[in-house]
């Protein structure tokens, strides 16, 4: 590993350890997508991120766009600037395309993930004083944008559409089947360091239906240092390594595994860990 890479990855620890309202949405995403990127030079990406902020202020005039009576005057404001003037949409013709969760490469092709989309969206409104969130709705990564009583679901994939009940039920049922509902889970706020895991998983499910192991391996790997108290993370790198033939590897991740999660009082997935390292004991004796 080189400097640079020495560098991002003592940056993602840092963010581990940091408490999730301090972190810096947008910087981690480009720091992880360098991981990948290791030659190409930060500044004129993050020179982009501040040119979108500042065109969408330009586009909301000189109002405080946090104290607006509606919100659809601001989405459109920001799906205007963001899917209008710089013209990003999600990939539909090449959905699986690894660039797509590589915030570098979305800027660049002005195409992504709705996770991706949704990180420069929560970027420029957040620097805008906006009270805007991503939501745990499953399979399709939507916002929640606040001004005052009035809210508006943002669908980034879709050029900033804004979406209705309906149309989110209609979503969750194409994702998880007929019989589907709103619960109020789905409309839950995310943290940041929860979104950048989900733009990780992105990665990481690929990359295990693939069989690229060794991919998974440092995707998984990423993740931990981005929650290291995450102890189904741990988990899921024992399993890697017991596909890989890393037995000594995955007995220590499941070691770690069940000793952080029994700390935590997440006895499920300590009893998961327990079978795990019996089962791996049962295959070396």
């Amino acid at each position: 590993m080189g400097k640079a890479e020495d560098d991002i990855e003592a940056e993602l620890r840092a963010a581990g350890e940091a408490p999730d309202e301090d972190l810096d949405l947008a910087s981690l995403a480009l720091a992880l997508a360098r991981l990948d990127r290791p030659s190409e030079p930060l500044a004129p990406y993050q020179d982009h991120l501040a040119e979108l902020v500042n065109a969408a202020r330009a586009a909301l005039g000189s109002a405080d766009p946090s104290r607006a009576e509606n919100t659809a005057i601001v989405s459109g404001a920001l799906s205007g600037v963001l899917a209008g003037e710089f013209g990003y949409r999600g990939d539909e013709m090449n959905y699986d395309d690894l660039r797509n969760a590589n915030l570098m490469y979305v800027i660049d092709r002005r195409r992504g993930l709705p996770v991706t989309l949704g990180i420069l969206y929560l970027h420029v409104g957040r620097l805008l004083g906006l009270d805007i969130c991503g939501l745990n709705f499953p399979g399709h990564f939507v916002l929640r944008l606040q001004t005052g009583a009035s809210a508006s679901i943002i669908d980034p994939f879709n050029r900033g559409e804004t979406l209705s009940p309906a149309d989110l039920l209609r979503l969750i049922r194409d994702i998880e089947g007929p019989g589907a509902t709103l619960s109020p889970d789905v409309y839950a706020s995310v943290t940041s360091r929860e979104i950048l895991l989900r733009l990780q998983n992105n990665i990481l499910s690929r990359a295990i239906r693939l069989g690229e192991l060794d991919h998974a391996r440092l995707v998984v790997t990423r993740m931990i240092w981005l929650a290291p108290r995450r102890a189904g993370l741990h988990f899921e790198l024992g399993r890697i390594e017991v596909h890989a033939g890393r037995m000594a590897a995955a007995a220590t991740a499941f070691e770690i595994c069940r000793s952080m999660a029994s700390d935590d009082g997440e006895m499920r997935i300590a009893g998961m860990a327990e079978e795990a390292l019996r089962r791996l004991r049962s295959k070396l004796n």
